[in-house]
């Protein structure tokens, strides 16, 4: 197996900004390769069937390699394929070394629509397990998650295919330069349908180990991020290139799977921060700040405005005001609320039903009724109970609960459930935040006191989070995914920091 690729994390609280790292650049790698099969990758051999095409890529970013992909596909019988996908990624973090991989096994009919699949996402710490079979209109999925299961049906959207065979799909319908198609397919990491155009630009060779190989162009728009793709006369990948700077090029197995000479430097931090026009002073003190944000395209819908977050448009970039409210007053409604439902639910991954969640939230906020002070008390618990560390997982309310450590997402996820739990409603909300000189990507929460949302912070203890937290979007990962089509393209200049 090839070695670690070394990220070189020098700020004072590394771990609070990991999610950067887990956040982007592992949803990337599952969009981009969509998961896998439950085998190791020297292990797979052909049990059934026919092998109809199988592929190694090399994953890179900033010409480092981090990782690989594998992809079969095999046909079953006159009706039935089966596609097979796996992803790896090996990274020393904070002297540490940390293993991702997605699998996946599905099968689809011959027009390539989903039938059933496995999905599993694995790192050193959590294993997150999904499986689903189509019944008639619906997807029905079970979840599980350090030991616990939860099923939800999905209606299934438009065509319903699955990821690996959208290039097979593409070339089956003969496209010319300038064609574009649209189809939903199903991505197993987010559990959901997603739109995807895709754009014909023509023919155009792919120079791979020094040898042109024809292939199709092809640019791809989902979750408003486009990227770049090249077929061979099979409809299988050559090139890949996402945003911010991933590329996947077809290798040999040994290639793939070959160790990496020595551990090579890659401050991602930096490759992803965002350096603002000059430093703030005392950023945990401040009260107010104004933004000027370049770079996010009015067709990539976010959501910028909130109660301590106001937003006007300029011709040259959105200004954003940020403000942090007082709370020292504050007084909320008595728990339990019922409004807003939509963020008192239970989900795949914020499991506030569960037995062990209910009894943590209750024992932590105990006969408290105040909405804020019960807030309160639940970051404060989350703060000084999660151990600081890198996570490379997606991270489920009931595996944080057990495993007591995690970086900033695992945090947000825990202090949902528990506050959805204990009758607050409350949501994730994702952006960035700074911190040593930049701004940072980050995930915390906000929660509902009767009359307003507050924001409030359990990496950093705060409640109400400081205003340099610069809300991008809210949502679980699904809608966090939005963000990513901004990655590597956002400025930002400080107008008044107070």
């Amino acid at each position: 197996m090839y070695g670690f690729v070394k990220l070189v994390l020098t700020a004072q609280e590394p771990v609070i900004y990991s999610a950067m790292y887990k956040r982007i650049l592992p949803v990337l790698v599952l969009l981009l390769a969509c998961g896998s099969g439950k085998h190791e990758a020297a292990q797979f051999e052909p049990t059934e069937g026919i092998v109809a095409s199988e592929d190694w890529m090399g994953m890179y970013i900033k010409d480092a390699k981090i990782g690989y992909l594998y992809s079969r596909q095999e046909i079953l019988d006159s009706s039935t394929l089966r596609f097979t996908q796996k992803s790896v990624m090996k990274l020393e973090m904070l002297g540490s070394h940390e293993e991702f991989s997605t699998n996946m096994i599905a099968e689809t009919d011959t027009n390539y629509n989903l039938i059933t699949f496995t999905s599993d996402i694995s790192s050193r710490q959590t294993t997150f397990y999904a499986e689903g079979y189509r019944d008639e209109d619906l997807l029905i999925i079970t979840v599980e998650s350090a030991g616990t299961k939860e099923t939800k049906e999905i209606p299934i959207e438009g065509e319903g295919l699955i990821t690996p065979a959208l290039g097979k799909w593409v070339l089956a319908k003969n496209p010319q330069p300038g064609d574009k198609f649209k189809v939903t397919i199903f991505e197993p990491t987010l559990l959901r349908f997603i739109p995807v155009t895709v754009k014909t630009i023509g023919p155009e060779a792919v120079e791979i180990d020094d040898e042109k190989i024809p292939a199709m162009h092809f640019k791809t728009t989902l979750l408003a991020m486009t990227n770049d793709v090249w077929l061979d006369s099979t409809g299988s990948s050559l090139k890949e290139i996402q945003k911010p700077k991933i590329l996947a090029i077809r290798e040999s197995r040994t290639r793939a799977l070959a160790e990496i000479p020595a551990p090579v430097q890659l401050d991602l931090l930096s490759f992803f921060a965002v350096q603002p026009d000059k430093p703030i002073e005392n950023p945990r003190g401040l009260s107010r700040i104004k933004l000027l944000v370049s770079g996010i395209p009015p067709e990539v819908e976010l959501s910028l405005s909130s109660e301590t977050q106001g937003k006007i448009d300029l011709p040259e970039g959105i200004e954003l005001t940020i403000t942090l409210p007082d709370t020292s007053s504050m007084s909320g409604s008595p728990l339990p609320l019922t409004e807003p439902a939509e963020f008192l639910g239970s989900s795949i991954y914020i499991q506030k039903d569960n037995e062990k969640i209910r009894n943590k939230a209750l024992e932590i906020v105990g006969d408290e009724k105040d909405a804020v002070t019960a807030a309160a008390k639940l970051v404060d618990w989350v703060h000084n109970n999660l151990t600081k560390r890198a996570t490379a997982s997606v991270p489920s309310a009931v595996e944080v609960l057990a495993t007591r450590q995690g970086d900033c997402n695992e945090h947000a996820i825990l202090t949902a459930a528990l506050g959805r739990a204990a009758g607050i409603p409350t949501k994730i909300n994702v952006g960035l935040v700074y911190l040593d000189g930049a701004f940072y990507y980050h995930a915390w929460n906000s929660f509902w006191t009767g009359d307003t949302w507050v924001p409030a912070d359990a990496t950093f203890g705060q409640l109400p989070a400081d205003p340099t937290h610069i809300q991008l979007h809210e949502g679980e990962l699904d809608e966090q995914a939005k963000v990513l089509a901004i990655v590597g393209q956002i400025g930002i200049q400080i107008l008044e920091a107070r």
